[in-house]
């Protein structure tokens, strides 16, 4: 059984594929946009079965700017649909698509590269947020957060990596509430770089919420690592993160925007170290079973071969 993958990309594949000579068993478009290019091909008569996986913006903002029958030619052409929660998929179904081509498939990572890691004792707790400085992060519910713990007097150092069109006023914000000396902006990061930051951290937070462009999250890779790492999280009740988050097990999980209950929980965390112990091993345990990437590709590989591909190629 011979593979070749690639993900449909629009323009410079689709005038490959239609120029090539060679016969594809499947098509796999990653994002909903591209799997209309994907409907498209086979409209012209492209063969092979169609594959689209659905990652969070292609089910929220895109639906909300063109229109909830936007889908419609994709799921008549398409063969399967691979949202990566179970969130997703009651959107899809909500969309129309047949609930029988759909299938749960989530994103995972290379558990191999973050290993359970041990704390030192510091005098005060390190907090880090990874991620894009844009406005579904929820970054400023965070920085306020920690002002109030601050001025109750716990000692923070808050950590945000990454970069983003919000960084200069995510930084007013920090020298409004005069915590210049809490909270470190280092911009974005070397991804070999991220264990290092893991290893210097104490709990991991991340206050994502639904954008007023309607943007939601998918499953933040973030989320995975840390708690391979033995991280415990604080993080919200938004979009699929309750799926990748165990609420109670491996971390917090409050309402989106609710300062008051996210500086609650983080303060909960500070005070109880043996509680953060325990969360981050509950943590890793659950991310080797259900977010290991050699699991999830197993599992990918046999959802190809379960569309019996009439020849020995896929694409």
């Amino acid at each position: 059984y011979k593979k070749v993958a690639f993900s449909l990309m629009p323009f410079f594949v689709t005038s490959y594929i239609l120029n090539s000579k060679e016969e594809f068993d499947i098509i796999h478009c990653h994002f909903g946009q591209r799997g209309l290019y994907g409907a498209v091909l086979k409209d012209i008569g492209i063969k092979g079965k169609l594959v689209t996986s659905f990652y969070g913006g292609d089910l929220s903002s895109f639906v909300k700017q063109t229109g909830k029958e936007i889908y419609n030619p994709l799921f008549d052409k398409g063969d399967i649909f691979l949202p990566l929660s179970n969130g997703f998929k009651e959107r899809l179904i909500k969309l129309n698509c047949p609930i029988g081509k759909i299938e749960v498939l989530p994103l995972g990572i290379d558990t191999t590269k973050f290993s359970l890691l041990k704390r030192r004792n510091k005098k005060a707790v390190t907090l880090l947020t990874i991620g894009r400085l844009v406005e579904k992060k929820g970054h400023k519910y965070a920085i306020e957060a920690v002002s109030k713990l601050v001025k109750k007097g716990r000692k923070i150092k808050y950590i945000i990596a990454g970069d983003g069109p919000l960084r200069k006023e995510l930084e007013k914000l920090t020298k409004k509430l005069s915590l210049e000396r809490n909270v470190d902006f280092i911009g974005s990061v070397n991804p070999d770089k991220v264990p290092e930051l893991y290893k210097k951290s104490d709990i991991f937070v991340l206050p994502s919420h639904k954008s007023s462009q309607g943007d939601t999250e998918g499953t933040p890779m973030v989320l995975m690592e840390a708690q391979a790492t033995g991280l415990p999280i604080v993080s919200t009740l938004h979009a699929s993160i309750p799926e990748v988050v165990p609420d109670g097990k491996s971390g917090f999980l409050v309402k989106e925007k609710d300062v008051e209950k996210l500086s609650e929980k983080i303060d909960y965390l500070i005070n109880n170290k043996k509680l953060r112990e325990k969360m981050g091993r509950s943590g890793r345990k659950f991310i080797l079973e259900k977010y290991d990437k050699d699991i999830l590709m197993n599992r990918l590989h046999k959802i190809y071969l379960s569309l019996k591909a009439e020849n020995n190629k896929v694409y």
